[in-house]
């Protein structure tokens, strides 16, 4: 009787390490982390919180332009949630920053809710109802963020990713409203 109940506890344990090393080897080949593509060197968390008049401001599109573009071509961005957060990817992507310091620049544009762009335009009145909607977007589009923060060269926000979480907040000042140029993208 001893021998069987020897022989269970060892078949046992050996299903639990058989077990253990498969449960490994699904979290390495399916795992948590992000495989990177080639050339983009090791990244590191970063998080900004953007805020202006005191409050978090959500919807601002940040983008992280690399100082040494030359050595190091990777930019980041996104836009802030609801409370002003936004963590960076790389490429649009992948989650952090490579090592080194960036310029930040922060864009946002408030344009009329009640103007929708129709989605589906086959017929000349629907082109021009489409036109008609653009052109009051546009004439109605206001830039709420001091111009300042708004390009590489003239942005005081700047970043040093170092290796580790990297945490930032940036207060945009009082918020602005500049009409949106005519041929500018938002």
């Amino acid at each position: 009787m001893n021998f069987i109940l020897n022989e269970f506890s060892r078949s046992c344990f050996y299903s639990r390490i058989f077990l253990c090393l498969f449960l490994l080897m699904i979290n390495i080949f399916f795992g948590c982390y992000q495989q990177l593509p080639h050339g983009i060197p090791k990244l590191y968390k970063t998080k900004i919180t953007i805020v202006q008049d005191g409050k978090p401001l959500q919807g601002v599109s940040i983008i992280a332009i690399n100082e040494d573009f030359g050595s190091s071509p990777w930019t980041a961005g996104g836009i802030t949630n609801q409370a002003g957060i936004i963590e960076l990817k790389t490429q649009g992507k992948y989650n952090g920053l490579p090592l080194g310091r960036y310029s930040i620049t922060a864009t946002k544009v408030e344009t009329p809710a009640d103007l929708v762009l129709p989605k589906n335009v086959n017929t000349d009145q629907e082109i021009r109802e489409y036109d008609r909607i653009l052109n009051e977007i546009q004439k109605n589009s206001f830039e709420v963020i001091d111009k300042k923060f708004r390009t590489q060269e003239t942005t005081p926000l700047k970043i040093q990713v170092k290796p580790e979480t990297n945490i930032f907040t940036f207060d945009l000042g009082i918020s602005v409203r500049e009409k949106v140029e005519a041929n500018s993208q938002y």
